[in-house]
């Protein structure tokens, strides 16, 4: 009995070990444009009007990766960036499909 409880807990003791903790994760929507950086929102995209075109995500990187400017982690390449009226803190991104999103600035960013 003594050496069957050894063996369960050796066992379970190499399951554990064995589990890999690099796999997967999840990654914040990023876009930075004019050196500021905005992130997805949960915000409805309907209580908010489109200003103007301020850019076009020039490059998409890596998921992992933090983005420099006109580069996003989630949007491809040519996606709209728009300001939006009358808000400094958000804009809207339009991707290739037509799809519009509303991303926002960290709470206590400039």
């Amino acid at each position: 009995m003594k050496k069957l409880l050894i063996i369960l807990m050796f066992a379970m003791v190499l399951t554990a070990c064995s589990q890999d903790s690099t796999s997967g994760g999840s990654y914040s929507m990023v876009v930075v444009i004019n050196g500021i950086e905005y992130n997805g929102t949960n915000g409805n995209l309907i209580d908010y009007e489109i200003d103007e075109e301020i850019g076009r995500v020039s490059k998409k990187v890596e998921p992992h990766i933090f983005p420099e400017n006109n580069q996003s982690n989630f949007y491809e390449e040519d996606s709209v960036i728009y300001s939006v009226k009358n808000e400094t803190d958000f804009i809207i991104v339009e991707n290739t499909k037509g799809e519009q999103s509303l991303l926002q600035k960290p709470s206590g960013s400039n």
